[in-house]
């Protein structure tokens, strides 16, 4: 298993507010935006047809320390 990082941008979007981002452990990217997907629609009681991945901000890995935004680690949660 890798580590990716996956940004999801819900409704909140269209206000202006920041999209949320998932660090977890999967396979590869596509398990990754799919383990993504599902904590972030349980975390934020969102359904899917609300919510899109930012492929440009997804990729294999963690966000570098000074990234500028705060996480969510769910790396424990999806080994």
């Amino acid at each position: 298993m890798k580590t990716y990082t996956v940004t999801i941008a819900g409704p909140e979007r269209f206000d202006g507010e920041k999209p949320h981002t998932w660090v977890v452990n999967a396979a590869d990217i596509y398990e990754a935006a799919g383990k993504a997907l599902r904590e972030h629609c349980e975390a934020q009681e969102q359904s899917i047809e609300d919510i899109k991945i930012i492929g440009a901000e997804s990729f294999e890995g963690v966000p570098a320390p000074d990234c500028g935004y705060n996480w969510n680690d769910m790396r424990k949660e999806t080994a």
